[in-house]
């Protein structure tokens, strides 16, 4: 299908100017949702979407509640791709959205372009082995995209903002909401990122990674066990195929064994130096300089030629 027209969806205004972005460069018309307050539309205005509108979810409701009120605003096209953050909330939208629309949700899409009248969706399959090209055949499609896998454009269009009219039907209701502790960097802005793997011994010797990026103007990053399995850093920060994908000048990878899911959030870096003991480990295939050493001896040798 052609589908000229593109819906963003978002429950995180940081997130539409990206996803705006990639809509804008196949698409006639982009309508962005935000699920979130006037304030935050406001602020959010120049995403480049042609429209923008904002629902703020109220009585307990959650973004997937609005799915039958957004599927109602979609279908008055009469084709359409719907795009939706690759958030938890996103992916619920997603799924509902599927059934209401009937048609396939396509997750962790890493592209789109187009063939002739054709959107082709791209997205790693098996993990991570292989790239799928897919087209939807059906008037509609949804698909999930998350952080970095588009560009913010230089200078984007301000859209036109107006609340979103929709009423919510859900069988849950949200009772208590508390906001996460941990903190998180914008790895998609980095222009150099600290990779951590799982070379790393304990915890504590994060603040020798720290002390390197330090020196370097880095953010930290890693791997997804160390986010995930260890908890020594916020989920924000692990980096791969479900993660976030970052195309800094610079990528200091420490320990890391370079997995294909990891290799898939980092492989579009400019310059990859990898340091780790196993000359056999799979890093070393797609990194631009690698250095088989113990992580322990390299790094403080590293930041002292570089303090």
């Amino acid at each position: 299908m052609s589908m000229q027209t593109i819906f963003v969806m978002s429950d995180e205004a940081s997130a539409l100017s990206e996803l705006c972005a990639g809509a804008g460069a196949v698409a006639a018309r982009v309508t962005a949702i935000l699920f979130g307050s006037e304030a935050e539309a406001a602020g959010a205005a120049g995403c480049g979407a042609d429209r923008l509108l904002y629902c703020q979810p109220s009585d307990g409701a959650v973004p997937e509640d609005y799915a039958a009120a957004v599927a109602q605003e979609v279908k008055k096209e009469a084709s359409a791709l719907v795009i939706v953050n690759n958030t938890i909330r996103g992916r619920c939208l997603a799924g509902k959205l599927g059934v209401l629309l009937d048609t396939a949700v396509l997750t962790s899409v890493n592209a789109l372009e187009r063939s002739g009248e054709e959107l082709v969706c791209c997205r790693m399959v098996y993990g991570g082995i292989a790239q799928r090209s897919e087209v939807f055949t059906k008037p509609y499609g949804v698909l999930t995209v998350g952080g970095g896998v588009f560009e913010a454009a230089a200078e984007p269009a301000q859209a036109a903002v107006a609340p979103f009219e929709g009423l919510p039907q859900g069988g849950l209701k949200r009772i208590a909401c508390t906001p996460k502790k941990e903190g998180g960097v914008d790895l998609v802005a980095a222009k150099r990122i600290v990779d951590v793997g799982r070379g790393l011994a304990q915890e504590a010797d994060l603040e020798l990674c720290r002390k390197l990026a330090a020196a370097l103007g880095a953010e930290v990053g890693c791997s997804r066990p160390v986010a995930e399995n260890n908890k020594w850093l916020p989920k924000s920060n692990y980096m791969g195929i479900t993660g976030v994908q970052v195309k800094p000048e610079l990528i200091v990878a420490l320990g890391v064994s370079g997995q294909i899911q990891h290799i898939g959030g980092i492989n579009k870096s400019r310059v990859i130096v990898a340091v780790n003991k196993d000359k056999s480990a799979p890093i070393f295939k797609n990194a631009d300089f690698g250095v088989v050493g113990d992580l322990y001896k390299v790094v403080p040798a590293l930041i002292e030629k570089l303090s």
